[in-house]
């Protein structure tokens, strides 16, 4: 073959290789489609704007874009997935609209098919949720002025952006601030007003809308208030303590609060060791209600109509009340030199005569360095006192003087608008007159009247009315607080005997005592005692014995009268050795004598304490135990508390101190007894030579959830019982 022709048939073939090397890549390359932006979570909510998806397709010379498909298993489903709405061809972008209402089958597919190679796709699988939803957690319906700010919080549910909420209050700042948190946001710090906001003003809406879905929000309007509507109408009170002389005294009556800080009218009984007077209607004063950081509110009222005879000194009290504002802690704090602590409690509307039948303890320091302690049934009616019995013992006595003594009738007057009135309680002859001060119809207090002419007392107390009781009401679990007081040997120094413990009772027939004592310093922890009952579901009487009770720290013989399941009042009846018994085999009757309340949510947990409580300390045997009334924070995650209060006490200690401050520590030891410890300051009863910040050790007893009983357990110390209540 010639050169040419070799030339010739050579050439097509270069040139066909040389061709086929610059087709074959496109050739050989497929057509790669990509939405760029699919849903966020590969979801979206029903109702929301409609939103552009794009596409791109590599390695198209011919640029004819794609196709775009909505479906359901395959099968086209617009309008009720949505609709989607590719632009012109050649298309490389579509709108797509999410349907107004959840469809049945809510997952989607849109896919973007190049036109060029339909073999090409990309599709993504989306889930079309409900519109969001958004909660605002915590809402209240009113708020104090110039109290401390508060947090509110909001849920979304159903936002696949998790973009959170805006926050908006409609009168800020008249009506306040709010501050939402870091984007995004669920929460908002809302601070009140430093007063109450003018007549008028628009009511304040605190409103968190979705940011995904700015058609869903949720808002709630609420009051402002002036703390000094959390103390209206007519307040019962007790208190019972020491005089500026360290003599027994108690004071009992009804302040009426008219929201605003105006006392309308005030009725006071007296009874200073003996010397009875009555601050009769009508009276006034002013009081003021401020609100700690931890939101406790503390009422400090005074009573400017009334000065005691031969000073310039009026009548000042300071409580913490309760949240809902119907009860509370108080103790007497003014010029008056008196120690006096007890129990305010919200008064029933016009309140009624008491009728049917009541259990009742009352008890009395009078005359200083002797204990007359009572309790009984008192069966009230249309003309007065028809029966009931009463048990009373006398410190150090020989004998009780009434064993179930039956009650003879005595005269009960009607009550004035104030709710007082007056009961003479009967037995063997022996009369005591008391004014009685009505909370409502289930309780009322009492207050000894007549000089202590019969008893040399100073009595006071509560009667709650009894329910219908059964032979199985003596059963149960109960905390028990006792008070009573014992002079060492040798001396005749009165110091205070204090007892809290856990009671059981089982079979209508036995007892079983797990307590702690304080006997003027000497300590017993987690000490035990075990008896017999015998009970009267007719008259609630019962009566707890055990031969060496007196040998275990508790009483030989104490009568018990119930006013409903396991709670009632107690004293003891222990007969007192005569002189001469030799030490080691010697009883004396301490006049023990307090309260048990049922056990409620055993077994306890660390998280039973927590958030607020209000407290009350003191009100002793013995004037040398301070009182104090406190408001209470528990941290129960860490086993924290902070507390504020007030605190009075002789003048040779600290006299009275206002707003004091501190914290400390507190642990659950056991929970199926709710057992525990907690750090208090020393100063709290009565040790003011330690060093500052000295603090003691207390136990207590769980009666429920931020509600329990405790006494100073440090060796050597004085106590007092320490009362502590839900706020």
């Amino acid at each position: 073959m010639s050169r040419l022709l070799s030339v010739l048939f050579s050439l097509p073939l270069a040139l066909c290789f040389a061709g086929c090397a610059n087709v074959s890549p496109l050739a050989n390359s497929k057509i790669l489609v990509t939405i760029t932006d699919p849903f966020t979570n590969d979801a979206i909510q029903v109702g929301t704007a409609a939103v552009t998806l794009n596409a791109t397709v590599a390695n198209d010379p011919s640029h004819a874009g794609v196709k775009w498909g909505l479906t359901v298993a395959n099968a086209p489903c617009s309008p009720g997935c949505g609709v989607l709405v590719p632009t012109a061809p050649p298309s490389l972008s579509a709108v797509y609209t999410p349907p107004k209402t959840t469809p049945l089958n809510q997952q989607a597919t849109i896919a973007a098919v190049a036109v060029a190679d339909s073999s090409q796709e990309f599709a993504f699988t989306f889930t079309i949720v409900a519109p969001a939803s958004v909660t605002i957690t915590n809402k209240f319906a009113s708020i104090f002025s110039g109290t401390a700010p508060v947090q509110v919080n909001a849920t979304v549910s159903n936002d696949p952006a998790a973009a959170g909420v805006t926050w908006t209050l409609n009168c800020s700042p008249t009506c306040g601030t709010l501050v939402p948190s870091a984007s995004p946001s669920f929460s908002a710090t809302y601070t009140p007003p430093a007063t109450v906001p003018p007549a008028g003003t628009a009511a304040p809406t605190i409103t968190a809308t979705s940011v995904t879905n700015t058609a869903s929000s949720d808002s709630f309007t609420f009051a402002i208030n002036s703390p000094a509507t959390l103390f209206k109408g007519n307040y019962s009170f007790l208190l019972r303590g020491y005089d500026g002389n360290g003599l027994p005294m108690s004071m009992a009556g009804t302040i009426v609060g008219d929201g605003a800080g105006n006392l309308s009218n005030a009725e006071i009984d007296i009874n200073d060791d003996g010397g009875v007077s009555l601050i009769p209607t009508p009276q006034s004063g002013t009081y003021v209600v401020q609100i700690s950081s931890s939101g406790i509110a503390q009422v400090l009222i005074e009573v400017s109509s009334y000065t005691f005879p031969g000073s310039s000194d009026d009548i000042k009290f300071r409580c913490f009340l309760s949240a809902d504002g119907t009860r509370g802690r108080i103790i007497e704090l003014d010029g008056s030199g008196f120690l006096n602590a007890g129990t305010i409690e919200l008064q029933a509307a016009a309140p009624a005569q008491p009728a049917g039948n009541f259990a009742f303890g009352v008890d009395s320091d009078a005359p200083f360095g002797g204990r007359t302690v009572a309790a009984g049934q008192l069966i009230l009616g249309a003309a007065g006192v028809t029966g009931g019995l009463i048990d009373l013992s006398v410190d150090a006595a020989t004998s009780p003087t009434f064993v179930g003594q039956a009650l003879a009738p005595g005269a009960q007057s009607a009550p004035d608008l104030l709710g007082r009135g007056t009961v003479t309680i009967t037995a063997q002859g022996s009369s005591v007159n008391f004014a009685y001060y009505v909370v409502n119809s289930g309780h009322f207090l009492l207050i000894e009247i007549d000089r202590g002419l019969v008893f040399g007392t100073v009595f006071a107390g509560v009667a709650r009315a009894q329910t219908p009781l059964t032979a199985s009401s003596v059963n149960g679990v109960s905390v028990i607080q006792l008070t009573g007081m014992d002079e060492p040997t040798g001396t005749s120094d009165v110091q205070p005997v204090v007892l809290v413990g856990q009671l059981t009772v089982t079979g209508g027939n036995a007892y079983d005592l797990l307590f702690d004592v304080n006997h003027f310093g000497d300590v017993l922890s987690g000490h035990g005692a075990n008896g017999s009952v015998s009970f009267d579901p007719n008259t609630g009487r019962a009566v707890l014995s055990a031969p060496d009770g007196y040998d275990s720290n508790f009483v030989n013989t104490g009568v018990w009268y119930l006013y409903d399941q396991s709670a009632g009042f107690f004293v003891e009846e222990d007969p007192s050795s005569p002189n001469g018994t030799p030490p080691a085999q010697a009883i004396t009757n301490l006049a023990l004598s307090g309260t048990t309340l049922p056990q409620v949510g055993a077994p306890f947990q660390a998280s039973n304490l927590s958030g607020n409580a209000i407290a009350q300390l003191g009100a002793s045997a013995s004037p040398l135990v301070p009182n104090a009334e406190l408001g209470f924070n528990f941290a129960n995650s860490g086993g924290t508390y902070s507390a504020v209060g007030d605190l009075t006490s002789v003048p040779a200690q600290a006299a009275n101190v206002t707003n004091i401050q501190f914290s400390g520590r507190f642990q659950l030891a056991n929970d199926a007894t709710g057992y525990g410890h907690i750090l208090l300051p020393a100063a709290l009863f009565g040790d003011f030579t330690s060093p500052s910040g000295t603090q003691d050790t207390a136990s207590y007893y769980m009666i429920a959830p931020n509600q329990f009983v405790g006494i100073d357990v440090t060796s050597g110390v004085l106590s007092g019982v320490i009362f502590v209540d839900p706020q």
